[in-house]
C-alpha cells in the first residue's frame, strides 16, 4: 500500500491536488490509530483475566484492512476522475463530480 499512496502522491501532484493525498494519509493514520488504541485495550483486558476471542480479534484487524484498502481505492478512483477531465470518452466513477 506505501507504494501504490507514494504513485498517487506523486500524480495528485502533478494535478495540483496534494491536499485529497493529506487528508487520505490523515484518514488512513486515524484508523491505525484506533487499531493501536484497541490492541492497547485488548491488552488490558488480556492482564485484567477477560478472555479474548481470536477469531473476533482477526475479524476486527482484517475488517480494518478493508476499509484502508477501500479508501486507497476511492482516492484512485477520484485521481482518474481528475486526470480525465473534459475526456467525453471517459466513463466517470463519481457522477457527480471530483471538484
Amino acid at each position: 500500500m506505501n507504494t501504490r499512496m507514494k504513485q498517487l502522491e506523486d500524480r495528485l501532484a502533478n494535478q495540483h491536488h496534494k491536499d485529497l493525498f493529506l487528508q487520505t494519509t490523515h484518514t488512513l493514520k486515524a484508523i491505525d490509530d484506533l487499531a493501536d488504541q484497541h490492541r492497547r485495550f485488548q491488552s488490558m483486558q488480556a492482564i485484567s483475566g477477560v478472555k479474548i476471542v481470536g477469531t473476533e480479534e482477526a475479524l476486527f484487524y482484517d475488517t480494518l484492512t478493508q476499509v484502508k484498502e477501500e479508501i486507497v481505492a476511492t482516492l484512485e478512483k477520484t485521481l482518474n476522475d481528475l486526470e480525465h477531465k473534459g475526456d467525453k470518452n471517459y466513463n466517470k466513477n463519481f457522477k457527480d463530480g471530483v471538484e
